[in-house]
């Protein structure tokens, strides 16, 4: 065997080492987590994990090792392993198991929920507002009211566009159990929820910030807006509080204009971005084998955005009250930068630079 030959059969050995390194590491991360979750630790703690990146930069600089690289290295183990720790509890719940019925089952974040809440020890059952989906179910004959009988909670996982009709079917059917939908936009179910809340029913509404390939809500957060019943919100954010998530409390009007620029602006910059690519005659092989480092991370976001449901995305843009603002913006905003690059405004470009990156700093 050559020396080449050698050299290569020791990186497979010490590649072996590792990965056994890392499977013993993760199987001690499990163990942290399980203490945790009897002591009632919070799963992240953040001066541990500095803790951990600080040593092992200061480690690498004692073995030359590049610093920047063991940091990325350390963080991926780190992530991997919350993961793995936030798996055993990511669907804890301490409460008494509800019959939960969850309308717009057959969607994908109907089938999460349904998933999520069966993982916490509930009975759920799924009825489609789609006769389609209902037939394909073998529940043709059967309606909202007949669902509803005998559930204590009711979660609307139905197009944004459906919500509101499905409140007031829910009203009429004299439900007494909590409702709460899951929409990605409020303002537009108002009318719906006060004629609710003066019918008596207990409803309240949330929007996950994650989609249906959450497998852990490390890191995730769950916005529950004020719709005036404080125990309506106080029992659905009891279905996260031994979760990992992040509850954030928004009235209808704060979350909408904040869901304008967190999805409306990162969805409409990420299509524009993909129609100008498609719109310029180049394949994307022919773009995508010379792209820069920052053109393939964009991509990789680009794609994820790509690929999801242009149904929602549009009732995203089109049905939010701010969205007219936020395009208007985004126009008169390129324009600017635009007429900057023309008028080889170099100052007023650089400025803008610096600005975004002190506003950022901002926490």
């Amino acid at each position: 065997m050559s020396d080449l030959g050698r050299l290569r059969d020791r990186i497979r050995q010490i590649d072996a080492e590792l990965l056994e390194l890392v499977a013993e590491r993760m199987e001690t991360a499990k163990s942290i987590g399980r203490h945790k979750k009897q002591e009632g630790v919070p799963l992240r703690d953040w001066n541990v994990e500095r803790q951990v990146l600080d040593n092992a930069e200061e480690l690498a600089g004692k073995l030359d090792l590049p610093p920047q690289a063991v940091r990325s290295l350390m963080q991926s183990l780190i992530a991997a392993s919350r993961d793995e720790q936030e798996r055993l509890s990511y669907s804890d719940y301490r409460g008494e198991a509800e019959n939960i019925l969850i309308i717009g089952g057959a969607g994908k974040m109907g089938r999460w929920f349904a998933d999520f809440f069966g993982n916490q020890g509930h009975r759920v059952n799924i009825f489609d507002p789609s006769p389609v989906e209902r037939a394909a179910a073998d529940q043709s004959g059967q309606t909202l009211p007949d669902a509803l009988h005998g559930t204590s909670c009711a979660v609307i996982a139905a197009p944004i566009a459906a919500t509101p009709g499905v409140i007031d079917e829910i009203v009429a059917a004299g439900y007494r159990g909590t409702v709460f939908d899951i929409a990605s936009l409020k303002s537009l179910f108002k009318p719906a929820i006060q004629r609710a809340r003066r019918a008596g029913l207990a409803v309240t509404s949330i929007h996950p910030m994650f989609g249906p390939g959450a497998r852990t809500l490390s890191d995730q957060v769950v916005c529950i807006c004020d719709c005036g019943d404080d125990e309506a919100a106080a029992k659905v954010a009891g279905f996260f509080a031994d979760t990992a998530a992040t509850i954030v409390r928004l009235s209808f009007d704060e979350h909408d204009r904040i869901i304008s620029y967190v999805l409306g602006l990162s969805h409409l910059a990420n299509i524009v971005f993909t129609k100008v690519l498609m719109a310029g005659g180049l394949s994307f092989e022919e773009i995508n084998r010379v792209g820069s480092t920052t053109f393939h991370s964009q991509m990789t976001t680009t794609a994820t955005v790509i690929q999801e449901n242009p149904d929602l995305y549009f009732e995203i843009q089109k049905l939010n009250p701010y969205s007219v603002e936020l395009r208007d913006s985004f126009l008169r905003e390129l324009q600017t930068i635009s007429d900057w690059i023309r008028d080889g405004d170099d100052q007023a470009f650089r400025k803008m630079m610096f600005d975004g990156r002190k506003w950022m700093a901002k926490s």
